[in-house]
């Protein structure tokens, strides 16, 4: 599924200057969006747009992708055309899912077209509270000790000044990253697998 294009922007970028992606898109309407925007940004020579369902219908093309990537409600049900699209040996398929029984299904028919290498991996949203801390930075003890058992007078008034500096604790600061404790969002999984 096209959807916006943001992901086909970015395998665009990866596939230039002598690659080639296609894109199928189920809503015609998104898929003449996709195409104008490609055109908008100069990279319309290195996609096709083809609007239809990958399920039914295939990718309309057979044994040149490098790579197949699903991000569609029902993956499993394109698995036999992204085996057919996929060139003869050792292209790979990458599936989305945002449920873990829509990566049941696309698993078992990853094995019944006879991919190998089936791994998937979940993604999970996880957002990070940065912020500054200072610490105070512990008197051990050393300062005190030292300076003493080297002879020095701290009833000297000439001293006073020495003995505040050393046994003043400072601070320290640095960036902490904590997960928050709530986080709104979903998880989802990405399933990849090898052409045998």
């Amino acid at each position: 599924g096209t959807g916006s294009g943001s992901l086909s922007h970015a395998l665009i970028r990866t596939v230039a200057p002598t690659g080639h992606l296609y894109t199928v898109e189920f809503h015609q309407q998104r898929a003449e969006k996709a195409q104008e925007e490609f055109r908008e940004h100069g990279v319309e020579h290195l996609v096709t747009v083809t609007n239809q369902d990958v399920c039914k219908n295939g990718f309309g093309v057979s044994n040149i992708a490098d790579a197949v990537f699903l991000d569609i409600p029902s993956p499993w049900e394109a698995i036999g055309h992204a085996k057919s699209a996929l060139k003869a040996e050792g292209g790979r398929i990458c599936s989305f899912s945002p449920c873990i029984e829509q990566v049941q299904r696309t698993c078992l028919a990853m094995e019944e077209y006879g991919f190998t290498e089936i791994n998937t991996l979940e993604i999970l949203l996880r957002v990070y509270n940065v912020r500054t801390i200072s610490l105070q930075i512990p008197d051990l003890g050393n300062a005190a000790e030292d300076n003493s058992s080297a002879g020095f007078d701290s009833s000297d008034p000439s001293n006073q000044g020495s003995l505040c500096s050393n046994l003043q604790q400072g601070t320290v600061q640095f960036k902490s990253g904590v997960p928050l404790r709530e986080m709104v969002g979903h998880t989802g999984y990405l399933t990849f697998a090898t052409k045998s």
